[in-house]
């Protein structure tokens, strides 16, 4: 046990019953678990970009010591040190770093957060589905970081403008929406993911919305059968995937015939931060291209 951890029991049984409790913070993250601080936490660990960039947009970014391989936005991002990546923690260097609280993405990152638990850390796990969830995130970590007048205020900024989306959205004729993930397997999101909720937003239905996984494997054959009259290209940075030309080779489908196969960056559309709706704002544009067209 380190010597921070010895201090906080000796602090506790010193401490008349309940008192260490007096100003306690308990939250209930998106897996269900209920985790209690005794103070706003000051020392944190971040298992994805997304909640890394969240941290940042309320004001807390400073508190971050260790995260994972694709934290790359804000630029200041960059220069914490490195403890995860997709396929895997180093444990000892995040119980080196002592955090008082582990934040970590429900379906992004597996089973990573059970087993920092495991260790005796506190883990928050977060797993937005629709867009209204990411300003509620904003204030919920605001509570946990002591940065709650700054998250409340991210939030209705948030609001203001997804409400603005929402009302110029309104009423248009629907596109069938193909969002691809990657090429080799052919990969996409269901309307479980919030990705299906920018679609919807933006007057688009998911073809795939109804999918059993949250990230289907298609095939060409499926995408040729629900005939989408757009498709997303995303990838894995920011630059255009070189796989979307390969729906050159399929003019069957509506959207390859007519030039409507687009690209909007991942870290747009597929991350829980207030960047989403950049990646929905350029998404509803590539609709109405769409719908102008006929």
């Amino acid at each position: 046990m380190s010597g921070r951890a010895v201090a906080w029991v000796w602090l506790a049984l010193l401490l008349p019953a309940g008192a260490a409790c007096a100003g306690a913070i308990t939250e209930t993250d998106d897996a269900g678990h209920v985790i209690t601080l005794e103070a706003p936490a000051k020392r944190i660990v971040s298992l994805a970009p997304n909640i890394t960039e969240l941290l940042f947009h309320i004001g807390a970014g400073e508190l971050i010591l260790g995260a994972d391989e694709y934290s790359n936005y804000p630029e200041a991002a960059k220069a914490i040190p490195r403890i995860n990546n997709h396929a895997s923690v180093n444990y000892e260097a995040v119980l080196a770093l002592e955090p008082d609280l582990v934040l970590g993405w429900q379906s992004g990152n597996g089973q990573f957060p059970a087993r920092v638990r495991a260790l005796g850390l506190p883990v928050f796990e977060i797993e937005p589905r629709v867009l209204e969830d990411i300003p509620a995130l904003f204030v919920r970590m605001g509570r946990l970081v002591g940065h709650e007048q700054e998250a409340t205020a991210r939030a209705e900024d948030f609001n203001r403008r997804l409400k603005a989306l929402r009302e110029t959205e309104q009423g248009k004729p629907v596109v069938r929406v193909f969002y691809q993930i990657w090429d080799e397997p052919l990969m996409t999101l269901n309307d479980r993911h919030i990705v299906g909720d920018v679609i919807k937003l933006c007057g688009g239905v998911n073809v795939f919305g109804t999918a059993a996984p949250l990230v289907p494997y298609v095939s060409i054959e499926s995408v040729l059968q629900t005939d989408p009259e757009v498709i997303i290209a995303s990838g894995s940075d920011e630059g255009r995937p070189a796989w979307m030309d390969m729906w050159k080779a399929w003019p069957a489908i509506a959207a390859v015939r007519r030039g409507h196969v687009f690209v909007i960056p991942p870290d747009l559309m597929q991350r829980h931060s207030a960047r989403i709706l950049d990646g929905a704002e350029q998404l509803c544009a590539f609709l109405d291209k769409a719908r102008q067209a006929g």
